[in-house]
């Protein structure tokens, strides 16, 4: 698969063509890994070729939520027991999805000719994926700041619920504090109404701007709809099962959203810049 490694080298000189982007939140329950499966799904839906990697090390479950079994995971990976397409599994809507496992650190001991394999495999995911989505665990401990912090952009989830408020500002403040350059956006699951969801979300941007002095994107907001909960129920996704409900039509027009930003900040993402595989690496070090 990677016996290409120089031609792999000169194809990615230019603009690196993959968004990574984080999907997070400052608390767990607020749907962050089911709306993380249906991004993906509606982003594969505008005809983008669409990566999902579950790298929550706490609670690694993509797989349980779309009723899917695994046989390995990107533990496999990196300590070189198994190629990428031994451990990639198919999703709905030719979802592409990397499983993931807890306390992935323990599998790092690996040599330097396995560095230089997942190097490839970065150029290769680089080139073969148009948006590389990694689901990350709930919180603001140092070790998902540090997988938020390799992404060009992260989604921060929150529920209007005042503690998931209150977290989802505290991850923003955090990422500020250590620095965090990349692209921040708001998202809101499980709102009643729009302008429910459009109140809380503009009064926290204008918050963070006035505060941090720094932007935060609204992405979205997504109804509560009780055709998530029977699509959860049933291991399916909810726009592989209920694609006109209103959730279904909101995660469309999310998709199209970032689609719209991603044109704009295309130049910003030059091949010099590692990708996903490469970063992490460094970053596990």
């Amino acid at each position: 698969m990677f016996d290409q490694a120089t031609g792999l080298r000169q194809r990615v000189n230019g603009v690196r063509k993959s968004r990574l982007i984080a999907v997070a939140s400052g608390k767990g329950g607020v749907g962050k890994t089911n709306l993380a499966v249906n991004l993906g799904l509606a982003l594969q839906k505008k005809m983008q070729k669409v990566l999902l990697i579950d790298a929550d090390l706490g609670t690694a479950n993509i797989d349980v939520l779309l009723g899917l079994t695994p046989r390995y995971h990107l533990g496999h990976l990196f300590n070189g027991e198994k190629d990428f397409e031994d451990i990639l599994v198919e999703g709905p809507g030719d979802l592409k999805i990397l499983p993931g496992t807890s306390g992935l650190e323990e599998y790092l001991n690996i040599s330097r000719k396995q560095v230089e394999r997942l190097s490839l495999l970065s150029s290769h995911l680089e080139l073969n994926y148009d948006i590389i989505l990694v689901d990350i665990g709930a919180g603001v401990h140092n070790n998902i700041i540090n997988f938020i912090s390799i992404c060009d952009e992260v989604i921060v989830v929150l529920v209007p619920e005042p503690t998931a408020i209150m977290d989802a500002y505290s991850l923003v403040k955090i990422l500020h504090n250590h620095q965090y350059s990349g692209k921040i956006n708001l998202l809101i699951n499980q709102v009643n109404s729009l302008q429910e969801g459009k109140g809380i979300l503009e009064r926290m941007s204008k918050v963070i701007k006035d505060y941090l002095g720094i932007e935060a994107d609204i992405v979205g907001y997504i109804p509560f709809d009780n055709h998530l909960r029977q699509a959860v129920k049933k291991q399916k996704a909810l726009l592989d099962l209920y694609p006109g409900s209103k959730a279904g039509q909101a995660f469309l027009e999310i998709a199209d959203k970032l689609l719209a930003a991603g044109e704009i900040n295309m130049m910003e993402r030059k091949s010099g810049k590692e990708g996903f595989i490469g970063r992490l690496l460094n970053l596990l070090k």
